[in-house]
């Protein structure tokens, strides 16, 4: 199995940020140990030539550094994207650890009626920030519970690649290719599918001139082998073998 590599910039060194990132990839053998390099955000995770990089935020300087005068993290953003890599920005806090950092960060400066317009503004203009961030696929991730196993999660998914598949249906056994069949086609559902499989049955045929044997694909053993058997057909001068 490839692993990930992971590098941590150096301004992470020592905190507890690269620490408990540290200890989360060391109980997930997807991924190497980190090491520290130079690099454009806090954390890239990369195989073979895919990257993906992340930007820590504390929630209190998340609300500064994206909506301060200075645009801190659009400069930060902007210099990932302009590698032509992924990014994402994790912010340690939910809404709530976010609308707490708004509030502090305004009521010395407001009171009353003016304090609640502007809290509501810096709550607009946060949700406008993060829609654009989504936009140009570089998103916000306000995450309070599990950070870490979700950075990892993400940046698995992202650089290998995801699917639902895991999450598909679980039907009774007598229901399987019923399910699988009315899967498989748009518009059609159990009810067609079940009329169909009287006649018909689900099968595999090869989809070029030449396909292995089943046995020689990787992961196929004697009894997988075994269960689908039934279902193969192979097709050679328009003519079909079992």
């Amino acid at each position: 199995m490839n692993r990930i590599s992971v590098a941590i910039s150096p301004n992470e060194r020592g905190s507890d940020r690269a620490k408990h990132l540290a200890l989360a990839i060391s109980e997930d053998n997807r991924f190497m140990l980190p090491e520290f390099r130079e690099i454009d955000l806090d954390v890239q995770f990369s195989l073979n030539r895919e990257i993906f990089n992340a930007e820590f935020k504390e929630v209190s300087d998340y609300v500064t550094s994206a909506l301060s005068p200075q645009g801190h993290l659009y400069m930060q953003l902007l210099a990932a994207r302009e590698a032509g890599y992924r990014c994402g920005v994790v912010v340690f806090g939910g809404d709530n650890q976010v609308t707490e950092a708004i509030i502090d960060a305004l009521k010395t400066r407001y009171r009353g009626k003016e304090l609640a317009f502007n809290i509501a503004s810096y709550e607009s203009r946060l949700i406008d920030f993060e829609a654009n961030c989504e936009a140009i696929r570089c998103p916000v991730w306000r995450w309070q519970a599990s950070p870490w196993k979700r950075l990892l999660s993400t940046s698995h998914k992202i650089l290998m690649g995801g699917d639902l598949l895991g999450y598909r249906p679980r039907p009774a056994e007598g229901e399987r290719e019923i399910a699988a069949a009315a899967m498989c086609f748009k518009g059609m559902g159990p009810e067609l599918m079940r009329v169909l499989l009287t006649d018909y049955q689900l099968c595999f045929a090869p989809r070029a001139d030449y396909a292995r044997p089943i046995e020689e694909l990787p992961g196929f053993g004697k009894k997988r082998c075994e269960l689908l058997a039934p279902h193969m057909r192979m097709i050679y001068a328009n003519k079909v073998r079992a």
